[in-house]
């Protein structure tokens, strides 16, 4: 079994309480044999019979890079930096690539499909270029875009669930949004 990082929790609870997601899974993988994909989050939105479902990948690394490792094979990744840049790119496009065949399959009636890429500190320059390419290609591959949670708008959204737990002493049923409540209803004395 995996255990849940923390970026996905923060993710999750964004989902929950700010998307309004009454579905909110971690690490969701196919049950179809042979297939190692997993999805790190999976929230699910119905509204007056509509379904959107979000697919969520998460890198809480904060020393900037994603991945290392090499590249394991040559695509349009390849004139982004650095081997480690290119393995993380591969990796990346290649995860939302599983997570598109996952959702679409399983939800496959659903009205809207969002996916994400969530990170609080991504390189800027090869990196940032090559993650902005993949959402063009996966968009032309796929009809459907990625959208990219990184760096200042990471930031954003992490703030945007900060001040909500600020304003609330509900129970969402969310680690990190019950640790964000936690902080800001702490009493001086």
């Amino acid at each position: 079994m995996i255990q849940t990082q923390i970026g996905e929790l923060i993710v999750g609870a964004y989902l929950r309480v700010i998307n309004d997601c009454e579905l909110v899974s971690y690490n969701q993988r196919s049950k179809e044999a042979g297939r190692q994909m997993e999805l790190d989050v999976l929230g699910v939105k119905s509204t007056n019979g509509e379904q959107t479902v979000y697919a969520c990948e998460v890198v809480t690394h904060i020393r900037g890079s994603l991945y290392s490792g090499s590249p394991d094979e040559e695509g349009w990744w390849s004139k982004y930096g650095n081997e480690s840049y290119q393995h993380s790119l591969e990796r990346m496009f290649h995860k939302f690539e599983e997570d598109y065949d996952l959702v679409t399959d399983v939800f496959d009636d659903a009205e809207e499909y969002r996916f994400q890429f969530w990170s609080p500190y991504v390189s800027e320059g090869h990196l940032t270029d090559g993650l902005e390419e993949m959402t063009q290609q996966f968009e032309s591959d796929y009809d459907e875009s990625i959208e990219l949670v990184i760096n200042g708008e990471y930031n954003n959204r992490v703030s945007e669930l900060r001040e909500r737990a600020s304003e609330t002493k509900k129970s969402f049923d969310e680690p990190a949004f019950r640790f964000f409540q936690i902080l800001a209803h702490m009493r001086e004395e």
